[in-house]
């Protein structure tokens, strides 16, 4: 399982939810327009990749930060309680 983090900022209304949508079938909102997301491989966030160019115009950005292990582990809030900690295995 790899997790990224997912941010976009995109300027028409409607495409903006859709985005929103999708992504939140990955994974969870952690601001209006980052998500953190998870997805099986890399072909798996290539899919997703195809999907978000649905609601991307030329001037929207949708970008995809991978947050490997240590990045995870690393990473806290203003508050220092850890952030991004998915679990080990997901049973779908």
């Amino acid at each position: 399982m790899r997790v990224y983090l997912a941010c976009f900022d995109i300027e028409d209304d409607k495409n903006r939810r859709k985005l929103s949508e999708l992504l939140l079938t990955y994974g969870d909102r952690v601001q209006y327009s980052v998500f953190e997301i998870s997805v099986k491989d890399k072909d798996d966030l290539e899919r997703l990749r195809q999907k978000c160019t649905q609601y991307a115009e030329e001037n929207d950005s949708v970008r995809f930060y991978w947050l490997n292990r240590e990045s995870r582990q690393q990473s806290h809030d203003v508050w220092g309680n850890p952030i991004a900690s998915f679990p080990a295995a997901l049973v779908l």
